[in-house]
This record gives structure tokens, sequence and C-alpha cells, in this order.
């Protein structure tokens, strides 16, 4: 019996962008220039997406998470070697947060499922971010933290999903035990794969299905998680 469920966030309840140029960074941009840095805006954004990758490649070889604070000390160090300001590194990964989050769209319906499925279950929110308050500001202006008793994110707790340790820290947290806790998220290897290796029931929310997954185990939204609901429990 199902008593507990998890859910992803980015991409499941909220949509967003996942892109790190589009949606122009023109304050970041001039806070540099404010700061006598001298680059040009096509050399701006590629120097900051060269670090993301960088640092994302780090992270899938040892397993730990990285800040947006690391991406913006790793980037000046690449783009002024020499800049000693101890609030920049600040001031550009909250500019750059900022921008880069007007992007996420609250889904309709989802705060109403939530406050339903809160009478029955205890629920929490386990997501991969580089900025973790990102996270409880969308959870609260959504409406959908009074649904939500547990919030663990992978720059708090050190390791992003698939790593088991961040969904053993959920669980314990929730209360619940793996094999009766739900998990709901849009991608195959941080989400289905990395709950199911947790020992924990898992759907994927992937539209077009996926070869990888029992049809059963495939919604389209997050809205049908209670179609599933109704045969598990």
């Amino acid at each position: 019996m199902i008593t507990g469920i998890l859910f992803d966030f980015f991409g499941t309840l909220v949509a967003y962008s996942a892109s790190r140029v589009a949606q122009g960074y023109d304050a970041a941009y001039n806070l540099l220039r404010a700061n006598g840095i001298d680059i040009s805006y096509a050399a701006f954004l590629e120097s900051r997406v060269a670090v993301s990758e960088e640092l994302d490649h780090w992270s899938q070889r040892t397993e730990c998470e990285y800040s947006m604070e690391q991406v913006a000390a790793h980037f000046l160090s690449r783009v002024c070697p020499h800049h000693r300001s101890r609030a920049l590194p600040i001031q550009l990964w909250m500019s750059y947060v900022k921008k880069w989050s007007v992007t996420i769209r609250y889904i309709p319906g989802v705060r109403e499922l939530l406050e339903e499925l809160s009478a029955r279950f205890r629920l929490g929110v386990v997501t991969n971010t580089h900025d973790a308050p990102l996270i409880h500001t969308h959870l609260r202006e959504s409406g959908l933290a009074p649904s939500v008793g547990v919030v663990v994110t992978s720059v708090e707790h050190g390791r992003p999903k698939p790593h088991p340790g961040i969904f053993a820290a959920a669980l314990a947290r929730l209360g619940c035990a793996a094999a009766s806790t739900l998990f709901v998220g849009d991608s195959y290897e941080a989400d289905y794969r990395g709950a199911k290796g947790a020992g924990m029931h898992a759907l994927l929310i992937a539209p077009s299905g996926s070869p990888h997954v029992p049809t059963h185990e495939v919604i389209g939204s997050i809205l049908d998680v209670t179609t599933y609901l109704r045969h598990a429990v």
C-alpha cells in the first residue's frame, strides 16, 4: 500500500526551460562590465555554458552536487583570474538565478492535486538543483508548500539523483518505507531508475511514452497520477 509520494520538481511539478542562454542575461553581463571586466556578451554566455558543462562532468564523475556559488566562482576565475571581489560572485549568481527562474511556469491543477493527495498521503519533493532557495521560493509562490512536508534538494544534501543517498534521506524524513512510497518524475535515469534502485514504486512522466518503462508506469502529465493511484492503493 502506498503511504507516501515523492515528486521531482523541474518538469514534474512545474514547467521550465533548461536552456542556459536563451533567457538573456543582460543584468549579469552589465554587472561584470560595471566591475571592470571587459568581455563581449557572446563570450560571457560561451564561458558561462562551458563552466557549467565542466561542473556537470565533475558532478557525474564524483556523484557530488555543485552550487551556483561555485559556478560563479569558477566563471570569474576563467574570465578574470585576478579579480578579488568577494561580493561579485554572490551578486552574479543571484542575478543569473533570478533571470533564469522567470521561465518557470506553474501548471494549472497541480496545487489542487497536491492538496487532495496530502489528505491521504505524506508528500515530499526531491530535486536536483544548484540553488536551494529557488525551490523553496517557487513552492511558496505556487501555493504548493502547505501540501509538501519534506523538501530535499541535491545542493543541500550533497548528492544529486540518481544517487541512492538522496532518496534514502528523503524517505527518512518522510517517515515512509521505500516499498510503500511512490516517486513521480520526468527523467528516466535520475527519477525513474533512481527511485526503482532505491526500492520505491515509480512513475515516469513521458507524454510520448518510453520504450524502457512498462506502460502502466508511464503517465502523460503530473495530473494523471490519480489514475495510477486508484489501482495501486
